[in-house]
Parts: C-alpha cells; sequence; structure tokens
C-alpha cells in the first residue's frame, strides 16, 4: 500500500474513470428506451458514488494522524500514571511525605479520565487531545521531581496550571475560535 493521499487520489481517479464510461454509455444511448433508463441510473449512481467518496477524502486523511494522537494519549497518560503509582508507592512505604499524595490523588485522576476516554473521543480535537496528554506528562514529571527533591516542593503549586492546561486542551474539541473584529 503507497502514501494514504495517493491511495485517496488513485481512488477518486477511478471512480471519475467508472463515472466517464458511464456518461459515454448515456450519450451513445437512444434516448427514451429502457437501456437509457438503465445507463442513465448507473451514471447517477456512479455521481453520488464519487461524490460521497470526495466527500470522506478529509477524514480519511485524517485518519493517520488521528490514531498517532491516539497513542499518544495512551502512552503518555500511562506514563503518568505509572510514575504516580510508583511515587505512591514510595509515599505509603513511608520514604516521602504523606502529603504528596494529594497531588498523586489528583494527577492519576487526570490521568485515568484522559487515558480512560480516549475510545470514545470524537474525531476532531485529537491534536490537542495529544497536547494535553503530554502536558499531563509534564505535570506528573513535576511531582516525582518535588518529590524526589531535586527542587523545592514550592514548585508543586506550578502544578495547577500545569493541570488546568492539561484538562483545557482534553476538553477542546479542535474547533477555531473566530476572530471578532
Amino acid at each position: 500500500m503507497g502514501r494514504p493521499d495517493l491511495d485517496h487520489h488513485e481512488e477518486a481517479e477511478r471512480l471519475q474513470q467508472v463515472l466517464r464510461s458511464s456518461h459515454e454509455e448515456l450519450a451513445a444511448t437512444e434516448s427514451g428506451t429502457t437501456t437509457y433508463r438503465t445507463r442513465r441510473a448507473e451514471v447517477f449512481a456512479a455521481t453520488t458514488q464519487l461524490l460521497d467518496f470526495e466527500a470522506r477524502i478529509p477524514v480519511l486523511m485524517d485518519e493517520r494522524r488521528r490514531r498517532i494522537s491516539s497513542r499518544v494519549v495512551y502512552v503518555g497518560g500511562a506514563v503518568a500514571l505509572t510514575a504516580m503509582l510508583v511515587i505512591g508507592g514510595l509515599v505509603v512505604d513511608g520514604r516521602f511525605s504523606r502529603w504528596y499524595l494529594v497531588p498523586i490523588i489528583v494527577v492519576c485522576l487526570l490521568a485515568g479520565v484522559i487515558t480512560l476516554s480516549e475510545p470514545r473521543a470524537q474525531r476532531p480535537g485529537h491534536r490537542s487531545r495529544a497536547v494535553g496528554a503530554l502536558i499531563l506528562v509534564a505535570g506528573a514529571a513535576l511531582v516525582v521531581v518535588a518529590a524526589l527533591r531535586v527542587m523545592s516542593a514550592i514548585w508543586l503549586l506550578a502544578l495547577l496550571p500545569v493541570l488546568v492546561a492539561a484538562l483545557a486542551c482534553w476538553l477542546h474539541d479542535g474547533t477555531e475560535v473566530e476572530a471578532t473584529k
């Protein structure tokens, strides 16, 4: 199988050729006959098939990107959830302050919601959902770095805007906001 864009182009050309040949057969037929009506129906059917395919082309072309975005969401959610479960286990073991359970639970909940809702997500907005998952991974990394005391725990205050950004990207449906003058 070749590039997806070329496959769609080739299919459109094939359907156009079917329409051309049906139209040529119709032109060569005497009007008013049963054969003429049959061939006219074939022209209409070929036209409808071509128009339906052309209407689906944008969705078909975006399908590959949507699958990649979906993988990013799953992997990002899994990474965030895994990191939080590991740090949560260390908190329960007593290696870190129990206070870290608050951001861990929040990140786990958001990672679960984003990851588990992906199969039911609508087609538009797949890019923003992928960005939201990556932002969520950054939030999880912030919790891990703060728990490991690489940086001060006060930086966990930055977690709130990070998680709000991830949630906003996840909720965004992919439509552009019209600029008003």
